[in-house]
């Protein structure tokens, strides 16, 4: 069960889950109960059955309780928080029902009544995967938190060098950038949770120190004409990309990616910047301690942009480290992010546990 199919990490994530499937040991059928988007194609292709849900919430519940009654599931895994109340609809049928934490702790949940909207996400589950060590603690703290947490990371598929190299040159020559230029990216939502607005105030203050470029790519959700106002005062060191089909091809045209989230889960578009070798500054949001360490394989601040920029100015400036900590992160992700090491372990999760307890 998923939310949305629109084009982010988590679907990402799904998509990798679904690809990395054992077809002699498992049949999935993905239920949606939001709306399709970029990747229902994609999924799609892997043979897997994507089912709308319609209606108000009541009427999305017991449609999929009716279907799982039909199709009888040996397990139910929701792919997000705010779908984890799905698995209420299963009780009374012995399936093992997974959920899943990808923000920060019960963040992603809407804000009215989020105290029963979090009892909510737990209550129906026998097992809750963090992909941060913090959230799977914030869960096992809570006293209704008796199923399971464990904590699995994402997954991110690292680009050959060729691959890396070919798109660097693609995306710089599309910007009209010289190889010498260094470029800043950021990526994802428009939207407030990324504060874009961090990420123009940290390029202003490195571009007082030494020059700069900046690309933002990602979709509009409602920020873009107070942020494109805000980096008018920079001249032609921004541009807007809009949303790009695959973020991965401009990430590696980056010299440093910078993120200036207010709060993530495990940040996607990070690990896939650490992948092609692109040295990056990170503000602290959840997961970070799990994926980055300070001054080996990136740069974390807090949310202060003067911080951020100090990160930012050091490695513009100092090409040896930029280089060090791009090749250090690229191997870290090799090691300890293997698309299909992951999904084994969530694949793993998926299976019937002994004495038919769900």
């Amino acid at each position: 069960m998923v939310g949305q199919l629109a084009q982010g990490g988590s679907e990402r994530q799904l998509y990798s889950f679904l690809a990395y499937r054992d077809p002699a040991r498992w049949a999935p059928v993905l239920y949606v109960s939001g709306e399709l988007g970029f990747w229902e194609e994609p999924i799609r292709s892997l043979g897997v059955p994507i089912m709308l849900l319609g209606g108000n919430p009541a009427a999305k519940m017991a449609r999929f309780r009716a279907a799982c009654r039909e199709r009888r599931p040996a397990c139910f895994f929701s792919w997000s928080s705010y779908t984890n109340p799905y698995g209420l609809a299963l009780s009374g049928m012995g399936v093992r029902r997974i959920g899943s934490f990808r923000n920060a702790g019960f963040a992603d949940l809407p804000k009215r009544f989020r105290g029963l909207w979090s009892r909510a996400s737990l209550a129906g589950l026998s097992v809750a995967v963090c992909n941060s060590r913090e959230t799977r603690e914030t869960l096992l703290a809570r006293a209704s938190a008796s199923r399971q947490a464990v904590y699995v990371p994402n997954g991110v598929e690292a680009p050959p060098a060729s691959q890396s190299a070919a798109w660097r040159r693609e995306w710089r020559a599309r910007l009209g950038l010289g190889e010498s230029e260094i470029l800043v990216v950021g990526v994802g939502r428009l939207a407030p949770q990324k504060n874009f607005a961090r990420f123009l105030d940290v390029i202003a203050l490195v571009g007082a120190r030494a020059p700069v470029r900046a690309v933002i790519a990602g979709e509009d959700m409602g920020c873009r004409p107070e942020l494109e106002a805000r980096a008018a005062r920079l001249g032609k060191a921004v541009t807007f990309a809009g949303r790009v089909p695959d973020a991965r091809e401009l990430i590696c045209a980056a010299d440093v990616f910078l993120l200036t989230s207010d709060h993530e889960g495990m940040p996607n578009v990070l690990l896939e910047a650490m992948s092609a070798g692109v040295a990056c500054v990170t503000t602290r949001v959840h997961a970070i301690g799990d994926v980055v360490c300070h001054g080996e394989t990136g740069l974390v601040a807090g949310h202060d942009a003067g911080e951020l920029a100090d990160h930012v100015a050091r490695l513009v400036i100092d090409g040896t480290l930029r280089r060090r900590i791009g090749a250090n992160a690229r191997e870290a992700v090799l090691r300890g992010h293997d698309p299909a090491a992951v999904a084994a372990r969530l694949w793993e999760l998926c299976e019937p546990p002994p004495f038919g307890r769900a």
